[in-house]
């Protein structure tokens, strides 16, 4: 892209993605302002007209991040795979496709901004498909715990597998993992039914 197309609007997202480059190379501590403006070719000063500091370029690269996973379980979704173990792959393989993304998602306050409107946005619109095939059928109570544990195992079991953590045999299919999650769920679910 050369230097023209970013006077049409272009240098925001051309500014994002050259982070989101440099993130997935070396993590969050490779980026700076400087090094994203050098990545793009473009004046030092070019990246404050889009962001104030680092952080507020980290919560866009991360809201791109939660974006892209939205995305990713909406294909599940819509290929019919709306049980947590279906959507729980997809989630494995997109914090596997991005590690350093998805790092910094989930990474420190110091890192990125929760408050951010984008962010938090798209973290709730993630979580709300999760939330779809863990929470109890027409329950809108923000408390549902069924929604916390499907996150809290998938997320958990991407860490474990991203840091090479998992034990022998569970680190070649972590599907067998999610699969354990799905009755508790299912039962979960019927609990709405049954009261």
């Amino acid at each position: 892209m050369s230097n023209d197309a970013y006077h049409h609007g272009n240098l925001r997202s051309a500014l994002i993605e050259a982070a989101l480059r440099l993130v997935e190379r070396g993590g969050p501590p490779s980026v700076s302002l400087r090094a994203v403006a050098r990545e793009v070719g473009v004046s030092q000063a070019a990246p404050y007209a889009h962001f104030r500091d680092k952080r507020a370029l980290m919560s866009a690269i991360a809201a791109l991040g939660f974006e892209r996973l939205r995305d990713r379980l909406r294909e599940a979704e819509r290929a019919g795979c709306e049980n947590l173990t279906e959507l729980g792959k997809a989630y494995l393989a997109f914090a596997h496709d991005n590690p350093g993304l998805y790092g910094l998602m989930f990474g420190p306050e110091t890192e990125v901004d929760p408050a951010d409107p984008a962010l938090a946005q798209a973290g709730r619109e993630a979580f709300a498909i999760l939330a779809r095939s863990s929470a109890r059928p027409g329950d809108e109570d923000p408390g549902d715990p069924g929604p916390v544990a499907a996150w809290a195992l998938v997320h958990g079991l991407a860490l474990l597998s991203m840091s090479g953590r998992l034990p022998v045999g569970a680190d070649e299919a972590p599907d067998r993992v999610l699969t354990l999650l799905q009755p508790g769920i299912d039962a979960h679910r019927g609990e709405a039914d049954a009261g």
